[in-house]
């Protein structure tokens, strides 16, 4: 607790023989274990160089992998007068730093840059009470709510937020009605889930949106093979006679579509009066239309409809460790006229959208500064609303709603449509609206996760994968015996989630690796899991009936492999900022397997020295004290990066 205050913290250093806390202001020293170290080395730069000494602060850097140590004085970047030969200061100053100093050990040149370890005398005396102060919150602003609890020591919140936090709408996921549920819904289920977590980890209000694709033509469609096909006569599971039912009415189009692109490719015309002629287009062109037009009949099926999905995704998203606050869709500003009558007024009152030849209403950018663009539909020939309009309006009925800073759409391969919602939504006269858009994409991949075809078939069949998996696993990888039932089945959401950001932008022609799911070695959703299920293992014997003081003695950690995992531990809150700013996961998965790659040289380890017995009583106690803080140490770090990821740790006390 003493370190979350910085009279706390500088109590701490004076006890290792500090001084005072230099003060500068971009160090957050609060949040950022390495911005002590950094403000003290910039102020011993600041005195040896005689510059400014934000100066100072600014000419030094992480280094960029730990083979380079943990600090970096970036010559060139202290500007200084007179244009020094850098390759001179360099060495001037590795002669001159002084030594020994409580937080550095000596330093080395390195051309133009001067490099720095961190003292491994000091780290772990100040590290490891820093991160167990914070618990779930190291290296966050706050811990990102959760399915089930932490399971870290420190059971107090992290530091509060800034008042009045700004607000992010994060839409993800968004599977059509009726429709397969595909690789890019799947994976922008994941994605979202960690852009949704790294916001409000670092002290955002986040409302995760599902905007259902429950509007449109496919809608008529669905609703006509409903009434077709007697969908209130199936019985049985209600959501799969939906999907079964659209899937029946695809068979029957599908042909049809492919014969018209055919012909318009051979260039006999583009289709489209066989289309019109094509019964089962008008009558479900005329289906959506009596939707559109508010026939009680038509809304109510489709009111029915939309409850049997959203209530069977919803299950299946808890399965996944995932919530949403708002499960809306295209019909929400369809069934409000006057979203989408606002509109379109504006539009055609700025001479934004105009009627093209064949009567549907447009919106040409070329004539808006942005021909690459090409046009956009509005309303179709047909009179009705088109998912770009729907999604124009859709902004400003949210803008009204949330009053929102950010609004992030997480939606693979769609980045010519976003640009154009984008830019109409600029010339309806809101270009502070659009600064607050963005798009994140990724790639699709193949359309289908294996042979399933809906959700809940997806997680169970990474199910019946996770559980062979781990029954054919070697003894000494992980105990079995501590792992429950619904312990597996977290298991196998884990290993799916890490198995699609791992896939996140390679469109894998073969599909699904299965054996890259299954994988418990390797960097791999297994592999995570049993080395977080073995620490807690092993924290559990060495834990003490009753609770003690923290460790004075940390001497037994000043060696690899120690040393090098608690240089990583340091690490993780510059890497959980880097992955918020960039909404990148790759950097925050690829961190947590050098944790667990670090973290198995020290197991390895105390095996070999359990093995041998020949410590003296005394020592054993003093190093069992300082490792078995370091190890709690790594948990929190584990927990906390995993659940950025959305991956729920499951094997703990």
């Amino acid at each position: 607790m003493a370190t979350r205050s910085l009279a706390g913290l500088t109590a701490l250093l004076q006890g290792l023989e500090l001084e005072a806390i230099p003060d500068f202001p971009s160090a957050d020293m609060l949040r950022q274990p390495i911005d002590i170290f950094h403000a003290y080395l910039a102020d011993v730069l600041r005195q040896l160089v005689g510059c400014d000494p934000q100066q100072a602060y600014d000419a030094i850097q992480p280094a960029n992998t730990t083979g380079n140590g943990d600090l970096d004085i970036v010559l060139p970047k202290l500007k200084l007068s007179g244009g020094p030969d850098l390759q001179d200061l360099a060495a001037d100053l590795v002669k001159k730093f002084p030594s020994p100093h409580p937080l550095f050990a000596v330093p080395f040149k390195d051309g133009i840059h001067v490099r720095f370890f961190l003292s491994p005398k000091t780290l772990p005396n100040l590290l490891l009470p820093y991160i167990l102060d914070r618990g779930p919150g190291y290296g966050l602003l706050r811990a990102p709510a959760t399915v089930g609890g932490a399971t870290g020591d420190n059971p107090s919140t992290p530091p509060p937020s800034p008042p009045d936090p700004k607000k992010v709408l994060v839409e993800f996921s968004s599977p059509n009605l009726g429709q397969d549920f595909r690789t890019d819904h799947l994976r922008s289920t994941i994605l979202g889930a960690f852009v949704a977590n790294a916001h409000e980890a670092m002290g955002w209000q986040v409302v995760r949106v599902n905007y259902l694709g429950d509007w449109g033509k496919h809608i008529g469609l669905l609703g006509l093979g409903w009434m077709r096909y007697g969908g209130e006569e199936g019985g049985g599971d209600a959501f799969r006679r939906v999907q079964e039912i659209y899937g029946r009415m695809e068979d029957e189009v599908r042909p049809r579509l492919a014969a018209k692109r055919r012909k318009a490719a051979a260039g006999e015309g583009e289709g489209g009066e066989e289309e019109e002629e094509d019964a089962i287009f008008a009558e479900r062109d005329k289906a959506f239309k009596r939707l559109e037009d508010g026939d009680a009949q038509a809304v109510e099926l489709w009111e029915k409809l939309r409850h049997v999905s959203v209530d069977y995704y919803a299950g299946e998203y808890r399965r996944m460790g995932v919530t949403f606050d708002d499960y809306s869709g295209e019909s929400l500003v369809c069934r409000n006229p006057e979203a989408v009558a606002k509109v379109e007024k504006l539009l055609r009152e700025k001479d934004i959208s105009q009627l093209a030849d064949d009567g549907s209403l447009v919106i040409d950018f070329g004539k808006h500064d942005a021909a690459r663009w090409g046009h956009a539909t509005l309303r179709g020939k047909d009179g009705l609303t088109t998912y770009f309009l729907r999604d124009v309006a859709t902004v400003m009925d949210r803008l009204e709603d949330y009053s929102f800073d950010k609004l992030i759409y997480v939606v693979g391969e769609q980045d010519l449509h976003f640009r154009q919602v984008f830019k109409a939504v600029e010339l309806l006269g809101r270009p502070d609206v659009t600064k607050r858009l963005q798009h994140l994409t990724f790639t699709r991949g193949p359309p289908q996760w294996g042979d399933e075809h809906i959700l809940g078939d997806i997680l169970n069949r990474c199910e019946e994968y996770v559980q062979t998996a781990v029954a054919a696993a070697d003894a000494d990888q992980v105990p079995r015996q501590l792992l429950s039932p619904a312990d597996l089945r977290t298991m196998a959401v884990n290993s799916l989630v890490v198995h699609e950001l791992n896939t996140r932008n390679k469109a894998h022609t073969i599909g699904l690796d299965v054996e890259m799911l299954m994988a418990t070695e390797g960097e791999t959703g297994l592999s995570l899991q049993f080395a977080y299920v073995k620490l807690c293992h092993l924290i559990e014997k060495l834990e003490p009936r009753s609770a003690g003081e923290w460790p004075t003695d940390f001497s037994s950690l000043w060696e690899a492999p120690w040393m090098e995992l608690l240089r990583l531990l340091v690490r993780f809150p510059a890497v959980a900022t880097t992955a918020y700013k960039s909404l990148e996961p790759g950097p925050v998965l690829s961190y947590l397997f050098q944790v667990v790659e670090e973290l198995g040289y020290c197991l390895e380890d105390v095996e070999e020295e359990d093995a041998e017995g020949s410590r003296a009583a005394e020592e054993q106690g003093s190093t069992r004290a300082a490792r078995l803080m370091l190890f709690k140490g790594t948990r929190q770090v584990l927990e906390n990066g995993m659940r950025l990821l959305n991956i729920t740790p499951v094997g703990g006390s």
